[in-house]
């Protein structure tokens, strides 16, 4: 009895795979990272990225993400001074 089904669904790729995929450099894959942008799994010293998540990152729309302006007012420091 083989356990294929599960080797199918789940894979791990390097820095270095990410980046490649992605097109962008090893150390933006670390910024990623550090941001969580993309979730890694750290094994020992390395991180590796499931191919799912590369595949989530990819279908993010560009551009930031959107933040509403806060309701509140702001004060001017202009106005405060006299």
């Amino acid at each position: 009895m083989t356990n294929s089904g599960l080797n199918d669904t789940f894979h791990l790729l390097s820095v270095a795979q990410t980046a490649k995929l992605l097109d962008i450099t090893r150390q933006r894959v670390h910024d990623l990272i550090k941001n969580h942008q993309i979730i890694a799994h750290k094994l020992g010293r390395y991180y590796y990225i499931e191919t799912a998540e590369v595949e989530r990152y990819k279908n993010q729309p560009p551009g930031k993400p959107y933040q509403p302006r806060s309701t509140t007012s702001q004060i001017n420091s202009v106005d405060n001074c006299q």
